[in-house]
């Protein structure tokens, strides 16, 4: 029911969301992996090379993005969404007229910094800070964009690509970026000014209204005033002050580990089905229940966030991973691996909210931008790293079972650092003083 009146109240901020959360596919991995085989044919790269190459490219556009991405606390949210989508338009129409490896190269940085980076970028920031109330509601129905591209893109533009070839596809692609995503963008919240305005250095809303939701009692009454010295005054957002506090870098591998550890089982799931004796069809079919629990996830934890807050449920939310990864290393049964990719689903629809949802509850609302991109940029870093640390245990022999184990092993002592970072002490919001956060 509150997600109808949320729908109802903002229909047009929702909107904006999902559809940047729809439109950062042109440049997601699952959706540029479909044209792999016919990019690697035309330009005559083998499977190794083409991996290497987009690891590279893959580390390279996450790099920058904590630099481009801070910009969007100082832009009005319309005019960054724009030059976004004109910088993915122009990463589809280079990979399209790509010749050789230097222009793939260039087209493909293009198209992950703009895709994968900006635009779930500008999905999720402008969410995180128009809506102070129900923000979790608010970003799983933002976030349904992307089970929504996964559903409809893949079957979509493989049929594309055999009617008209691989580079004219995505030469469409970018053709529709321009004519549909452009301007149903501008059409919906070009007259909101509050949701499109930049916040103001004084904006502290966020993260003391988070704290004082996230204090082990709501006994303590708050009587800082803006004349604290140090405590209250506005961090400066080139270098927020969350990254020097203790809590973020207790928190950091809970926030690196779902996509390092996901996408490196995800990718090396054909050497799992090989050692466990099961055909890779039920993978192809676990992909599918995937897809409804992270949708489920994603959904149920709005309202999870906006009674308990972010930093509350942020400990326990690997928990349906490790309970998936404990299934799959004990049985060699076909149907475990659906149960696995089923919990697996919604612990990544839990991450896909609770991860912005945990900012505006940690940093005045004009630093959301910085955070998210830096924290942003350190996830697509583990991504890229799973693959290879995951490849490196499989050359030197050690057996699936082991690496299971020892990924559980991990998994549970940064959720017990993810929990000792709420001790009191470990951070304190701007706003606050350090007397009454404890």
């Amino acid at each position: 029911m509150q997600f109808i009146l949320l729908l109802r109240q903002a229909p047009r901020q929702l909107a904006f969301g999902a559809l940047h959360s729809f439109g950062s596919s042109f440049g997601q991995t699952f959706l540029v992996a479909l044209f792999v085989p016919f990019i690697s044919a035309s330009l005559g790269l083998n499977e190794t090379e083409f991996a290497n190459i987009y690891a590279g490219i893959t580390i390279g556009s996450a790099l920058c993005l904590p630099v481009v991405g801070r910009w969007i606390d100082k832009i009005d949210i319309l005019s960054y969404s724009l030059a976004t989508m004109a910088l993915l338009t122009l990463g589809c129409v280079m990979i399209s007229l790509a010749g050789n490896v230097w222009m793939l190269i260039a087209a493909l940085f293009v198209l992950r910094l703009a895709g994968q980076g900006l635009m779930t970028h500008v999905s999720m920031t402008g969410i995180a800070r128009y809506f102070t109330k129900h923000r979790g509601r608010a970003l799983a129905v933002a976030s349904f964009g992307f089970p929504l591209a996964e559903a409809i893109l893949p079957a979509t533009l493989l049929a594309l690509i055999a009617a008209f070839g691989w580079r004219y596809t995505y030469a469409g692609s970018a053709v529709f970026i321009i004519i549909v995503l452009v301007p149903v963008a501008f059409l919906l919240i070009r007259r909101d000014q509050k949701f499109r305005a930049v916040p103001t250095r004084s904006s502290k809303t966020g993260a003391k209204q988070a704290s004082d939701s996230a204090r082990p009692t709501d006994t303590t009454t708050d009587t800082t005033t803006d004349s604290t010295p140090d405590q209250s005054s506005p961090t400066d957002p080139e270098h927020p002050r969350l990254f020097r506090s203790l809590y973020v870098w207790f928190c950091m591998p809970m926030l690196a580990a779902p996509p390092l550890i996901m996408t490196a089982l995800f990718f090396h799931q054909g050497a799992i089905s090989t050692h466990k004796g099961i055909e890779l069809g039920w993978f192809a079919a676990g992909f599918t229940v995937f897809a409804v629990t992270s949708v489920l996830g994603a959904f149920g934890s709005g309202p999870l966030i906006d009674k308990h807050s972010a930093r509350r449920l942020f400990p326990w939310h690997l928990i349906p991973m490790m309970a998936g990864i404990i299934v799959l290393a004990i049985s060699h049964q076909p149907f475990v691996i659906l149960i696995y990719m089923g919990l697996v689903g919604i612990t990544v629809g839990f991450a896909t909210t609770l991860r912005t949802a945990i900012i505006p509850e940690l940093v005045p609302l004009d630093e959301i931008g910085a955070v998210r991109s830096t924290l942003t940029a350190v996830m697509v870093l583990a991504s890229a790293m799973g693959p290879a640390i995951y490849g490196w245990m499989f050359a030197a022999d050690i057996s699936i079972e082991v690496m299971l184990t020892a990924t559980l092993i991990v998994m549970a002592v940064i959720s017990v650092l993810s929990w000792l970072s709420e001790r009191p002490g470990f951070y304190v919001p701007p706003g606050i003083s350090p007397q009454d956060s404890h």
